[in-house]
């Protein structure tokens, strides 16, 4: 097994969407490998998340919280035009655009989510979004396959 994790932004509000995903990885591909998952909020997960989706992975699971400072503007941006440009997606019709939490969103997975201190001990991920559904079965390790062919993502 190669050192791997599944990591999945989300928040608690997702519980079901993403149990319904987590039980459909878990009979097409993770009930053979049995990898952990590590599960990133920018807000605590509750107790009732955290045991839900514990009763439907078999893999180990961790929660962290995404830093502050990982999930907001940095000093230099300058707010009021930030707003402005939120507001501009917004009136165009830009899915999610006047959406703040969700420009954060993109900024942490685009740029700070390999930094989380919980992903340090593993060298491959797989994102895993709520909501996702996976239709056939994965016979096969894909993070084995890259890690013997070399590859990187």
């Amino acid at each position: 097994r190669a050192s791997a994790a599944f990591v999945i932004l989300t928040r608690n509000k997702d519980l079901k969407e993403l149990r319904e995903s987590l039980v459909q990885l878990e009979d097409r591909f993770n009930r053979r490998y049995n990898y952990p998952y590590v599960f990133l909020n920018n807000e605590p997960f509750s107790d009732d998340f955290k045991e839900r989706i514990r009763n439907v992975v078999s893999g180990e699971c961790q929660f962290g919280l995404i830093p502050e400072e990982h999930w907001s503007y940095p000093d230099f941006i300058n707010q009021t035009m930030a707003a402005e440009a939120r507001m501009s997606l917004l009136e165009r019709k830009v899915i999610y655009g006047g959406k703040e939490s969700y420009q954060h969103m993109c900024r942490y997975e685009s740029g700070f989510f390999f930094r989380h201190p919980l992903l340090d001990q593993y060298k491959w991920y797989w994102r895993v979004e709520p909501g996702v559904k996976f239709a056939c079965d994965i016979d096969y390790d894909p993070f084995v396959f890259m890690e013997r062919n070399n590859k990187k993502y």
